[in-house]
């Protein structure tokens, strides 16, 4: 990609990382152009261009590479002078920080490893289309021939099973429960009296069992039936209440 060409976002199409990296370049009302990869050849990807891992979302924008969705928040506030728009909090940065790691490192790894250890056990080929959709002929040609092992992989490096999606589930209700807390007496933002980078990660990361009408791919991917189970549980929950509000207000 050339200096000064409109930025290109890498991507998978349903992650919620790669869901907070867009919402967030989208909120800045930049524009930017998708690109979708296949998991295993974000990997080949990854190296080619250098970088120091392999994880998506991946942004090429003016001649640098930001990798990681916290990452394409700062960027993407750094190109935005509309005091309005700004995702940083009015008040206590380090605290939004420390906020946004817990959300990334708990809610954001839990609600992926509860679908994947479902779905990509016990119903391998949905998954691998939800991950051709968007891709190109020969991409998908590929990732059909390599999904065998392409499958494997993910169980391993995300350790996925059936104690694994046990577990998962209960650090996610331990989370809401957090959350829930958080948000007591109906408070509209975690931080303060405005939508920030803590407000948008927490909604982006529980995307996949709200399902929120404004969210681009979630509202047409069906869910594994335990997690459909799970998500009618919780769907009276205050926290998933909340996260729908925050998407139909600013997504």
């Amino acid at each position: 990609m050339t200096a000064n060409s409109k930025p290109k976002l890498y991507i998978f199409v349903h992650s919620n990382f790669c869901e907070k990296g867009r919402w967030a370049l989208n909120h800045h009302g930049i524009d930017f152009e998708p690109a979708y990869l296949a998991p295993g050849m974000h990997i080949a990807f990854a190296k080619k261009h250098k970088l120091p891992a392999s994880s998506l979302p991946i942004l090429f924008a003016n001649g640098e590479k930001i990798q990681g969705s916290s990452s394409i928040i700062d960027w993407a506030e750094a190109q935005n002078s509309d005091h309005e728009k700004s995702l940083k909090p009015t008040a206590d940065a380090d605290k939004c920080a420390e906020l946004e790691r817990r959300l990334d490192d708990g809610l954001g790894v839990h609600v992926r490893r509860l679908y994947y250890s479902e779905a990509l056990i016990e119903y391998p080929d949905r998954v691998r289309q939800v991950f051709s959709n968007d891709l190109g002929f020969f991409p998908k040609i590929l990732l059909r021939g390599m999904w065998p092992m392409v499958r494997n992989r993910m169980i391993e490096m995300m350790d996925l099973g059936a104690e694994q999606r046990e577990d998962s589930k209960r650090i996610i209700e331990e989370e809401i429960g957090w959350l829930d807390d958080t948000l007591y007496g109906g408070r509209g933002y975690l931080l303060s009296d405005k939508f920030s980078r803590a407000d948008l990660t927490a909604a982006s990361l529980l995307a996949p069992i709200v399902r929120p009408k404004e969210h681009p791919v979630y509202n047409k991917v069906s869910m594994p039936p335990k997690m459909t189970s799970d998500m009618e549980k919780w769907s009276g929950r205050p926290t998933i209440r909340w996260v729908r509000d925050i998407y139909n207000k600013h997504r």
